[in-house]
């Protein structure tokens, strides 16, 4: 086992929002195995004689997500029977909407030397960048991560939204600014009031970052005229407004 599997969070696209242990593993490795999300400045970080190999996955871009994953997972094995340093850097955190659990399990199934190195998950850093409480005294003590995918034609955990929005809670959508606008009309459906804050965060953390500010009745007017770019977080709630 003297190969080293690392997989690693590269948090939502700032190199200097790397944790120390992240940065030394990507100046040490001999392949980075990179996820569409993580930023040219992160890759520059590593050695020049590193070979940086992109492994990404994008909404609607045709691939089959799960072949996809088992070319990732073939490829690890791969260049793990070198036994050469592997990272394979994922966007964010990798246990937080990242596949992380599927890739740990296979380097168990293999008997791989692997470790996970945490990263600022986008939800995180965009709550501190634009000054946005997730949770605050007095006012509410649980926060929910989710995502904008369907199940049979609806969004999976719905139930869940409502009930936590109800709460005085926010609820923080991954992946969901293409549904996002039959979100919010499905939440006022279920009793979340119209005026409720809704948040788009962009680019989180990366120069051309963007912030857009709504509520759940006002969100069809803002898109059709703003068009806020992906990747792009959705935070809804009560108690969500950037502190001013």
């Amino acid at each position: 086992m003297a190969h080293l599997v690392a997989i690693v969070g590269a948090g939502p696209g700032d190199p200097e929002l790397l944790t120390l242990k992240a940065l030394k593993l990507i100046q040490q490795a001999d392949y980075i195995l990179y996820d569409a999300l993580v930023s040219e400045e992160i890759l520059r970080l590593a050695r020049t004689d590193a070979q940086c190999i992109y492994v990404g996955k994008v909404y609607h871009d045709g691939q089959d997500q799960s072949e996809r994953q088992d070319q990732i997972n073939q490829l690890i094995l791969d260049l793990a029977a070198r036994g050469r340093i592997i990272v394979r850097l994922k966007s964010g955190d990798p246990m937080i909407f990242g596949r992380g659990a599927e890739e740990i399990r296979f380097c168990k199934k293999n008997n791989l030397n692997y470790e996970v190195v945490p990263g600022i998950t986008s939800a995180l850093g965009a709550a501190s960048i634009f000054g946005i409480p997730l949770t605050q005294r007095g006012k509410n003590s649980t926060v929910l991560f989710g995502t904008g995918h369907y199940c049979e034609g609806e969004f999976c955990d719905l139930d869940s939204f409502v009930s936590v929005l109800k709460s005085g809670s926010p609820i923080i959508m991954y992946m969901g600014l293409n549904k996002l606008i039959h979100l919010a009309t499905t939440l006022v459906e279920n009793g979340i009031a119209a005026d409720v804050s809704v948040q788009i965060l962009c680019r989180v953390s990366q120069p051309r970052q963007q912030a857009f500010e709504t509520s759940l009745g006002g969100v069809g007017a803002l898109l059709s005229s703003e068009k806020p770019p992906m990747p792009a977080l959705i935070i809804i709630g009560e108690h969500v407004g950037r502190l001013r």
